[in-house]
């Protein structure tokens, strides 16, 4: 977008994954995950130090539950704070720290719809917008605008063009990372397989497979999502029922539209070099194993 100073650039992107790491922390703590990245995530690494030092398993548990909720907070603070230091004109930094705190509120939004939408009949979840507001808003759309306004871009035209790139390329992305959670392969995505089954979460998949299954498939589905002791084999019957209904090609169909709609909108609207640089990594997007 025309930007030329890398102090800038450096400060915000620093900020933008300040964001993105609380943001995982907070995610890791709703969803009960112990892994990030293949790796033991900071829950789990502070429960076994609780538990190696003799503490009952409740109390590790309790203390590790703070630990994240806490390194959560603090992530996210680290962020606010270095968009007002920036290297930049006060107004730019207040902007940044205004789209960042805008941002931020439409997750949180995303993450409550997300949590209450498992104890919801799945037809009537919407996984779409959790997906907007969860996912595209702070992880792609957000860094675009950032990237933009710390580039000295002024104009609103503009910067609601780069929202809506990011909207349909940040939906896409959420697709698929909801694809790899029930069709990946947990040595690869670093996540279990079993986690969302076990949680009952309303994906796409699930939504359609549940409005497309009959009664038989509907009662599979309802006997075992948000069966917290669900295994691999359970998990396949609800895989099983996912590809069966067709719900899983639809959301590859609901992926490729979305790409689709971005790429149109960033050839539109954006440099060329930037909308090619986009277009390169959004078609990534359909090839993704982790």
């Amino acid at each position: 977008m025309g930007g030329t100073d890398l102090d800038i650039l450096g400060e915000v992107a620093g900020a933008q994954q300040l964001l993105h790491i609380g943001l995982c922390l907070h995610d890791d703590l709703l969803d009960g995950d112990r892994m990030r990245h293949g790796t033991a995530n900071l829950i789990a690494r502070v429960t076994d130090v609780g538990l190696a030092s003799g503490l009952a398993a409740d109390v590790a548990e309790r203390q590790a539950m703070a630990a994240g909720l806490l390194a959560g907070d603090l992530a996210l603070n680290a962020a606010i704070r270095a968009l007002l230091s920036v290297p930049a004109l006060d107004h730019v930094r207040q902007r940044l720290a205004t789209e960042t705190t805008s941002a931020l509120e439409r997750t949180i939004a995303g993450e409550l719809i997300d949590v209450r939408s498992e104890v919801i009949p799945p037809v009537q979840a919407e996984p779409l917008r959790v997906a907007e507001l969860k996912t595209a808003g702070y992880s792609v759309a957000l860094p675009l605008r950032m990237g933009a306004i710390a580039a000295g871009v002024t104009s609103e035209s503009v910067l609601d063009g780069l929202h809506r790139i990011g909207i349909a390329f940040g939906i896409a992305y959420q697709l698929v990372d909801d694809d790899l959670g029930l069709f990946g392969s947990a040595a690869h995505t670093g996540k279990s397989v079993l986690s969302d089954v076990q949680r009952g979460k309303r994906t796409e998949h699930i939504r359609e497979a549940y409005s497309r299954a009959g009664a038989p498939d509907r009662a599979v589905l309802d006997r075992l999502l948000g069966f917290g002791d669900a295994t691999e084999n359970d998990v396949e019957a609800v895989r099983e029922i996912v590809v069966r209904t067709g719900a899983r090609d639809s959301v590859r169909e609901t992926v490729d539209k979305h790409l689709e709609h971005g790429i149109r909108l960033a050839h539109a609207g954006l440099p060329a070099a930037l909308a090619g640089h986009l277009t390169r990594l959004a078609l990534t997007l359909r090839e993704r194993t982790r």
